[in-house]
């Protein structure tokens, strides 16, 4: 038997109630005040649900010929004992009472989900970095990343003057379609008017190259090997990881609750250009860049001589290319090792119409905030 005092309302009873107690056994719950039962009532004939400040009082009521009664529990142990007695044969009668104990406890559960989230995030993101990023970066429609790139290819052509003709855009065309093969249109080729020795991939395939390196470069082989090395980091998407390694975890937060394009797309300018890729990121594209350009019969020695003259030329200021993309001893034993394992006569030297590096105007260098 379990007992519980209570509060008794219902008909002809004043406004504050009646002391009762309450005593439950075998399915049949009797009311008493003052030793005088008032009532006895089966348990198929109780209604169940949570009552009072914060739902911690429970609440019994039924129907008879003299109208609504109820009686409130107010002792949180007396309401459970009830409970506890309550025969299995009636359990549905509980289930109302479980949906709103749920509907009590979920705001304060999507609030505390809310934020504990951000803290789990940035916590993993500190733990294990590679592993989350490529979890969220998997997660990314290519849509969004095309968008991201588009941002950011609008914020270089605001900043820096972008030729779509002449003879050294003509030379990157005719390189670029050696490197990435017929009937493909993904990577898109720019030539950019600025004299800093350098190269970048941007997210969706727009890939972008000074005319700075075009001139540093001693054959089309060695251009080859630096948009290989480029069309990696598009094919891996090396500069989207990048972006949400550095945005962390607002991007990882905007990802969770909806559509993570605008903080992508609105970050790209200020973020993309700017990115430093890690020494994995970089061993891969050398890895994948190399493997390109053996699969497409083009001279990888180029790669490899191109990336090493970068690596022992001007180490005091490197170039703009170095900085982003790290040189480092150990990528060029990898590019050796890749070079002497590659068998003999399997890749020919490129060759385009015209000298090489093809001739360009003084124009100076141009000016940009975006670097």
């Amino acid at each position: 038997m379990a007992r519980a005092a209570g509060w008794l309302f219902g008909s002809g009873l004043p406004p504050a109630g009646v002391a009762v107690e309450l005593e439950f056994e075998r399915g049949v719950l009797e009311i008493w005040a003052a030793r005088v039962r008032l009532r006895r009532i089966e348990a198929c004939e109780l209604r169940l649900r949570r009552a009072g400040f914060n739902d911690r009082h429970l609440e019994l009521s039924w129907r008879d010929a003299q109208g609504v009664w109820a009686c409130q529990v107010i002792e949180p142990a007396a309401a459970a004992a009830l409970l506890a007695a309550w025969p299995a044969e009636f359990a549905p009668a509980l289930a109302g009472l479980r949906a709103a104990r749920a509907r009590r406890v979920l705001p304060w559960a999507v609030l505390a989900v809310v934020i504990a989230l951000p803290l789990l995030l940035l916590v993993l993101l500190l733990l294990k970095p590679d592993g989350l990023i490529d979890f969220v970066a998997a997660r990314i429609p290519p849509a969004v990343e095309s968008r991201v790139g588009e941002v950011a290819m609008a914020q270089v052509r605001a900043g820096t003057k972008i030729e779509d003709s002449g003879t050294q855009w003509q030379a990157l065309q005719a390189v670029a379609n050696r490197v990435q093969g017929d009937g493909s249109e993904r990577y898109r080729f720019h030539l950019a008017q600025d004299d800093a020795i350098n190269a970048f991939a941007l997210p969706g395939g727009d890939i972008v190259v000074n005319r700075g390196l075009l001139a540093a470069t001693r054959n089309p082989d060695e251009l080859a090997g630096v948009l290989a090395h480029e069309v990696q980091h598009v094919a891996m998407r090396h500069s989207l990881k990048a972006m949400i390694r550095t945005a962390g975890v607002t991007v990882l937060w905007s990802l969770l609750i909806g559509d993570p394009s605008a903080t992508l797309a609105g970050q790209a300018a200020d973020r993309l250009l700017a990115l430093k890729f890690s020494r994995d990121a970089e061993r891969a594209a050398d890895a994948g860049g190399f493997a390109l350009l053996v699969d497409r019969r083009i001279d990888p020695r180029g790669m490899v001589d191109f990336f090493a003259t970068l690596a022992k030329r001007n180490s005091v200021t490197p170039p703009a290319l170095l900085s982003t993309h790290p040189a480092s001893a150990d990528r060029e034993a990898a590019l050796a090792a890749r070079l002497e394992s590659t068998p003999a006569g399997c890749c020919k030297a490129l060759t385009v119409d015209g000298e090489w590096p093809p001739p360009m105007k003084s124009v100076g260098r141009i000016d940009s905030d975006i670097r």
